[in-house]
């Protein structure tokens, strides 16, 4: 800890000092204790140029202190609370005469630290809260106690339960927190969607991302989520497949992500059939293959969002096949051919037995072509071997009916 004294409540002459400075100045001189409590400090010291290697504890209490200047690099920010950290009186605000003034506080950060649980009014002093993040926490299970002292938050708006080991919501849990806008439950264990969060009445933001769940299913949204408006479902090791109607109920849904999913294959036509005759809300979409596969979708769906607001289907569009290119998907219903699927090249459907047949017959030729060249080089040799060559031999055959003088005659001409 570097000290910045004159003035300042700490002493020296104001020069740049180490922590055995602050040390000498302060109450306590314990090893790694730093008490500065009650020193008229009106200025924290500059520790900037500090290298913390070892723990410090620093206790600027009680002081004048109107500015807090650059604290040092710390190599390691994470805390180590734990339940027992987490008293009711913790966050007890100021007392008077007759009553406890509650904290003003609306934000509070407890990610990153050993929390698995809280004691049930740990945070009753609380009730301007409106953002609670407890990423990072080993959780894995929201005991009664835990559940009670959240619940006792009734103006909270935000709720990150992100990486901490969840594999269920316990039973109502948020059917308290009629303000909560925007739920995290990312990077967790849910198997599936978890039924709680429908009795989340206003939620306007679900992120369900990097869980396992394996399917998405009619019921998993059912119509109290008629709020959500943006649902984030991206990363999932294992989902495989949407089911007729998944999100039939999410009237409002104006931004769905799935991306990122390795495993899904199916997405069934009526993956977001209207229950009701609902009209659905997307806004943000991305360019589709407006090949036969996605004529569902055009004929479908897009009748129904243009029906509801024309110019929302102009941002569909078809970025394949490459005649298509760039065209809203809804001037595509007005043309007679649309909507088809190429037929494949036969290399492509029949790679495995194409591939062999080009290989053996490759392999035929080279052998056809080694056998020919083994013949010839053989002949060659016995013909060279017998002292003839090409043109050195000359046969002759005797004529039918021509008299043996004719012959020679013509032989000797």
């Amino acid at each position: 800890v570097a000290g910045d004294g004159g003035g300042d409540g700490a002493g020296g002459d104001g020069g740049e000092r180490g922590p055995s400075h602050l040390l000498h100045v302060c109450l306590d001189l314990q090893p790694y204790d730093v008490d500065c409590t009650t020193t008229d400090m009106r200025k924290i010291p500059d520790m900037s140029r500090d290298n913390f290697t070892i723990p410090w504890e620093l206790d600027f209490s009680n002081n004048l202190i109107q500015e807090v200047t650059q604290f040092p690099l710390l190599p390691n920010m994470n805390n180590n609370l734990t339940v027992d950290s987490l008293n009711e009186n913790v966050f007890k605000g100021k007392y008077n005469d007759s009553f406890l003034e509650p904290l003003a506080l609306e934000e509070l950060d407890l990610s990153y630290n050993q929390i698995s649980s809280f004691k049930s009014h740990t945070l009753k002093h609380l009730p301007y809260l409106k953002r609670l993040f407890l990423s990072h926490n080993p959780i894995t299970d929201i005991s009664w106690a835990m559940g009670a002292a959240i619940n006792e938050l009734h103006n909270l708006r935000e709720l990150d339960l992100s990486q901490t080991g969840l594999n269920r919501l316990p039973n109502h849990f948020l059917t308290d927190l009629r303000n909560l806008q925007v739920l995290t439950l990312a990077e967790n264990r849910f198997t599936t969607v978890p039924s709680e969060i429908n009795y989340a009445r206003n939620l306007v933001h679900l992120n369900l991302n990097a869980n396992p769940i394996v399917s998405i299913m009619t019921g998993d949204f059912q119509a109290g989520l008629s709020t959500l408006q943006e649902l984030q479902m991206c990363a999932m090791p294992d989902l495989r497949n949407v089911g007729a109607q998944a999100f039939s109920s999410l009237s409002s849904l104006k931004v769905l992500q799935l991306s990122d999913n390795p495993l899904l294959s199916v997405i069934d036509r009526k993956a977001f059939y209207p229950v009701m005759d609902d009209k659905l809300a997307l806004q943000e979409n991305n360019p589709w293959n407006c090949d036969c596969h996605f004529k569902w979708v055009a004929t479908k769906l897009i009748p129904d969002l243009e029906a509801k607001n024309p110019d929302r289907t102009l941002s569909i569009i078809c970025a394949e096949p490459i005649e298509d290119r760039g065209m809203p998907v809804s001037d595509l219903l007005n043309h007679s051919i649309n909507f088809e699927c190429m037929a494949p090249h036969p290399f492509v459907n029949n790679e495995g037995r194409y591939g062999a047949l080009i290989v053996s017959t490759i392999v035929v030729g080279v052998i056809l072509m080694l056998t020919g060249t083994l013949i010839f080089s053989y002949v060659l040799f016995k013909r060279t071997r017998n002292g003839q060559m090409f043109g050195d031999t000359i046969k002759y055959r005797r004529a039918h009916n021509e008299d043996e003088e004719a012959t020679s005659q013509t032989v000797h001409s």
